[in-house]
């Protein structure tokens, strides 16, 4: 690229990003949606991976530049997420453009810290749109099927979560932040395996990329919003009795919420990135593994998610997983099974939990023994799918 073309790219980035902060519909978006501005946020990861120390304070200073001229154009309060979405959109400005200016031997990996994160902050934007289409599509959900099955096991562990969580201000301090805070293991893993494999890295992108569309099939195939959409203010402390579980008529009800309960996308994300953790640090494991943990508490305590969508989670995950690993030939054994496995496992609960709750009613050890089985086999599956190339950088998270 020649000197004028690049001064032209250096200018439409800057141009662009001022017109993000002085936009007043992205700055109400920002102050709304958390989750979109904490992953705006997360490209701080990438960033302090793959540049030096000593920019940070660049960083930090177009951060406070468009903090500043946001809030004296728009006449707008200090807010904080607004403010980390705008170190974000710095975050993405500084790094297209080094990669603008960046020299031969440092311009793929730029390349891969930029554009990845950028096509994820994308999709969390365009995210809801999809869903909407969801709704007015399946304007009844099926939360009560999923209800029933979560009542076969003989305790309703969405319910006992909730109340644990509820009941504590620090628990639901806790169980928001592993919530909202998702896009930070994800960008976590994607930035140290891209310092560690380069452009390798790229089947992890793919597969925490592509989990959120494949999950719109899913949830247009089994609709459900989660618990406290089907009992509002009675969510966690009224559930149903055991007279009223015999007498209830399950069916597809009317029910106002998103239809993404069915499988758990925090929870199925939050896996890939633990599996795709391989050959990074204790700690950085460790911190996946506690993450994980708490999105568990999280999904299950808030009412967002019924115990039987964390399960469908796992075949979820093995089949991305399977489908993205680039590593492996199309049809190497491994891979194959893998993911016909998963999207069989997952399919076959969706006709179970549709048409075969008479099945899960006969013992308690029925379910339990199910969900056993599949969580277990995904684990197995899980093994073969790991990276056998050698790193190509000798550096851990």
């Amino acid at each position: 690229m020649s000197g004028p073309m690049r001064l032209v790219g250096t200018g439409f980035v800057v141009l662009v990003v001022i017109g993000l902060a002085l936009n007043r519909n992205f700055y109400h978006l920002t102050a709304i949606d958390m989750f979109f501005s904490i992953t705006l946020a997360s490209t701080v990861i990438v960033f302090l991976r793959v540049r030096p120390v000593g920019e940070v304070l660049q960083l930090l200073f177009a951060t406070a530049l468009l903090i500043l001229l946001q809030a004296a154009a728009l006449k707008a309060p200090l807010r904080i997420t607004p403010a980390l979405a705008l170190l974000g959109t710095s975050c993405l400005a500084l790094l297209a453009i080094r990669r603008i200016w960046c020299v031969e031997e440092e311009c793929e990996r730029l390349h891969y810290a930029f554009l990845p994160p950028l096509l994820f902050i994308l999709l969390g934007y365009a995210g809801s749109a999809p869903l909407a289409i969801t709704g007015s599509l399946h304007p009844k959900t099926l939360d009560l099927f999923l209800y029933s099955f979560d009542a076969s096991m003989g305790v309703q562990l969405s319910f006992k979560a909730g109340q644990l969580v509820l009941r504590s201000r620090w628990l639901t301090r806790i169980a928001l932040l592993c919530y909202y805070a998702l896009p930070i293991p994800v960008m976590l893993v994607y930035a140290n395996q891209l310092m560690r494999r380069g452009s390798a890295a790229m089947s992890v992108f793919l597969g925490l990329f592509i989990a959120g569309p494949v999950a719109i099939v899913f949830y247009n195939l089994f609709p459900a919003c989660g618990p406290i959409y089907l009992f509002g203010s009675r969510f966690p402390f009224d559930p149903f009795s055991g007279q009223q579980l015999k007498e209830m008529l399950v069916q597809p009800t009317l029910i106002s919420g998103a239809r993404n309960a069915f499988p758990s996308l925090h929870l199925a994300w939050a896996l890939l990135a633990l599996w795709y953790a391989e050959g990074l640090s204790y700690w950085t494991k460790s911190f996946l593994v506690l993450f994980m943990m708490g999105t568990v508490l999280a999904t299950l305590g808030l009412g967002e998610h019924y115990f039987i969508d964390l399960v469908a989670a796992f075949p979820f995950a093995l089949m991305i997983h399977a489908g993205c690993a680039l590593h492996l030939r199309w049809l190497d054994r491994r891979r194959l099974i893998a993911v016909l496995s998963g999207a069989l496992l997952i399919l076959g609960w969706i006709a179970l939990l549709r048409f075969g709750l008479r099945i899960v009613w006969i013992s308690h050890l029925v379910p339990w023994t199910l969900i056993g089985c599949t969580i277990l086999s995904c684990m197995v599956l899980e093994r073969g799918l790991m990276f056998r190339d050698v790193p190509r950088r000798r550096r851990s998270a």
